[in-house]
């Protein structure tokens, strides 16, 4: 009997033993990558590379994950070879594909499982005779408009330094949207990896539906390898940013900007700070498409300054005086869609900002700042076009970013929490203001993980949902992470 005994508790360690060994999907699927594509594989453990370490990097460590591999892909053809393992009824592994990093949310451009870096897609062509440009998915849109101005052109793309192509799949506010509209608004093509491995060019006059989907529609339809886009004249302009201690002048020129401005040449983003070291700021950057001072910002000038480095310069330039945000933390971003900026609106939000930031330290949590995103458009819906994103000239509401940032990631569950409760909490006073509703479309690039698809795409959600089924009837984007339709 004891022998017996002793057989059957060496099979089942036996047993515990060769499961604890057995390779997962993802395993598997990074194997057969390397096979496929030698030399653009990497891996952790103790010699991690620094290629997979870069691949990892997120703007703020709390997007990130380990992954089991990263992949570099350089063509098209090396996207398909990857999906169509990925997704092969055997294997189904989770995957990520990462362009810039800058999603806030974890699963969006990270994954445990296999992590696709757009980084060798970085081919920027101007075609002048067609009015485009051409330009990978692994650029950054700083990189972009360097490139760029040379022929005194640019792009309807980010306005901090760093952010990947990656945002134009979510809508898209640039610093010329006033003018030209959404980065949505600005695509002729996209090249796309289908989740079967087929290789397409989407555009109006070839698969029209599937342009729809991507314009917004995030991850849902394939890897964008290259966008075309509509090349706009850009030459010197004049911004930069100015730091400011609050007070009742700024707040009011804040909210008189959003009311009055009609120059679609003049754009400011605003953002409230509280960082609890003794005082708040509002921190203002400014963009003029013109190599001067228009009299709008004048008001703002009027006011003395903590710090200042406004300027007429090169459209790179402004961009690179511009740090909004530190790279060495945790992160959670959200959106309250708000139509104008009224003064009661902008003395609430620094109410609330400091009321958050309290309870954080109140409830000795690793709070870094509390802060929120002011940005005023004037008519960037005007240019509407057919897009997964809804936004219509009828209803222009703009994107309100408030933000939370933190040196413990494991408070990150708290913090999206307080995040959401400030988020609502003003979207509230909004809603009282007559400047927000409670069905307003949230901009997809800051929402919230769990922001319900309705609010992220409204009437859209069930045509979105059958282009789903006809690109992808295997449903492999849904092995990544980020809003599934």
């Amino acid at each position: 009997m004891k022998t017996l005994l002793l057989i059957l508790k060496l099979l089942l360690l036996s047993a515990t033993a060769v499961s604890a060994a057995r390779p997962t999907p993802a395993s598997r699927a990074c194997r057969l990558i390397q096979s496929a594509l030698p030399g653009k594989v990497f891996y952790p453990g103790k010699c991690r590379t620094e290629t997979y370490l870069e691949d990892m990097a997120h703007f703020q460590t709390s997007s990130q994950e380990n992954s089991t591999c990263s992949v570099q892909p350089s063509s098209a053809a090396d996207l398909s070879r990857i999906i169509r393992i990925i997704g092969r009824d055997d294997i189904r592994s989770p995957f990520a594909v990462k362009s810039g990093g800058h999603a806030t949310n974890q699963g969006f451009s990270s994954t445990t499982g296999v992590l696709i870096s757009m980084a060798s897609f970085t081919s920027v062509v101007y075609n002048q005779d067609a009015g485009t440009v051409s330009f990978g998915t692994g650029r950054s849109w700083d990189e972009i408009y360097t490139i760029l101005e040379q022929d005194n052109v640019t792009v309807a793309g980010g306005r901090v330094p760093g952010v990947g192509v990656g945002l134009i799949l979510g809508g898209g506010f640039s610093w010329i949207a006033d003018q030209y509209g959404l980065g949505v608004d600005n695509v002729v093509s996209f090249d796309l990896v289908m989740p079967n491995g087929t290789f397409v060019t989407v555009s109006d006059t070839s698969y029209p539906e599937i342009l729809f989907g991507l314009k917004g529609g995030l991850n849902n339809f394939g890897i964008v390898s290259s966008v075309t886009m509509y090349a706009r004249p850009i030459g010197t302009v004049w911004g930069g940013v100015i730091n400011y201690a609050p007070s009742a002048q700024i707040s009011q020129a804040v909210a008189d900007f959003s009311l009055h401005n009609t120059d679609h040449k003049a754009q400011l983003a605003a953002a409230y700070v509280q960082t609890g070291s003794g005082q708040a700021i509002w921190q203002l950057i400014f963009f003029y498409d013109g190599g001067f001072i228009p009299p709008v910002y004048q008001p703002f000038l009027d006011i003395p300054a903590l710090e200042s480095n406004v300027g007429v310069r090169a459209f790179s330039d402004l961009l690179a005086t511009i740090n909004v945000v530190s790279t060495n933390s945790g992160g959670l971003s959200n959106v309250i869609p708000i139509v104008q900026y009224t003064l009661p609106i902008i003395e609430e939000i620094q109410r609330q900002i400091n009321i958050t930031y309290q309870q954080a330290v109140n409830d000795n949590r690793s709070v870094i700042a509390v802060l929120l995103g002011v940005e005023p458009f004037l008519g960037a819906f005007n240019h509407e076009t057919r897009s997964a994103y809804p936004h219509s000239p009828d209803r222009q509401v703009t994107p309100c970013n408030p933000w939370i940032t933190f040196s413990d990631n494991a408070d990150v569950d708290y913090f999206r929490a307080l995040l959401r409760k400030m988020s609502n909490d003003i979207q509230a006073f909004a809603v009282e203001q007559g400047q927000s509703r409670w069905d307003d479309i949230h901009y997809p690039n800051y929402a919230l993980n769990d922001t319900p698809l309705d609010l992220l795409y409204g009437s859209n959600v069930p045509q979105l949902k059958r282009i789903r089924r006809a690109v992808d009837p295997k449903n492999i984007m849904g092995l990544t992470g980020g809003y599934k339709f």
